[in-house]
């Protein structure tokens, strides 16, 4: 009993702490572009595209929460990949590895970085998983016109969390923009 307890109590102050650390993702489109950074390398040609993480949430009995936040990579003009940057934290390990849109499509997986700290104190582990998702230009216009869905599976684990459709159109209008050479 006094484990789950103490369970409980480091799932709710990695919740506690992950939202204090993380913004919650942007409510308008405006917003949204205002916070993309263009970031251009001349010594190797590259273009990074990128949001800052923020925090997806579906309320306050949210049991999936995590971090997201946009990318693309640009390399000579050509766009090289436009990702969905995902972090996970948790107690436990979810080993995630295959994810799909709400409309059934796989979306590709790239497993990006695992770490993971423990606290003697209170006997737990901190799990902090990060992933990213790859996206076509098409899907990330689709994701654009809806709050969109995202269910992730896992060795462990699986959850469903949101991506703000408000998030995704100010994404991508930053990369309109920069593609027809405005930013």
């Amino acid at each position: 009993m006094i484990k789950e307890i103490r369970k409980g109590l480091v799932v709710l102050s990695l919740s506690i702490g992950l939202s204090a650390c993380v913004a919650t993702a942007p409510s308008s489109v405006s917003e949204s572009e205002q916070s993309v950074s263009i970031e251009r390398d001349e010594f190797n040609g590259q273009t990074w595209i990128r949001t800052p993480l923020f925090l997806s949430r579906q309320g306050f009995t949210d049991t999936f929460p995590v971090s997201i936040a946009y990318r693309a990579l640009y390399k000579d003009q050509e766009r090289v990949f436009i990702q969905l940057y995902v972090t996970k934290k948790s107690t436990e390990w979810g080993f995630y590895h295959t994810a799909n849109g709400q409309d059934g499509t796989e979306l590709p997986f790239v497993d990006v970085d695992k770490q993971v700290d423990a606290n003697t104190q209170l006997g737990s582990v901190y799990v902090d998983e990060d992933f990213a998702l790859k996206l076509s230009r098409d899907y990330l216009s689709k994701m654009s016109q809806e709050d969109w869905k995202i269910k992730v599976y896992g060795k462990r684990d699986e959850g469903v969390f949101v991506v703000p459709k408000t998030f995704t159109q100010g994404f991508l209008n930053k990369l309109e923009c920069y593609e027809a050479g405005n930013c």
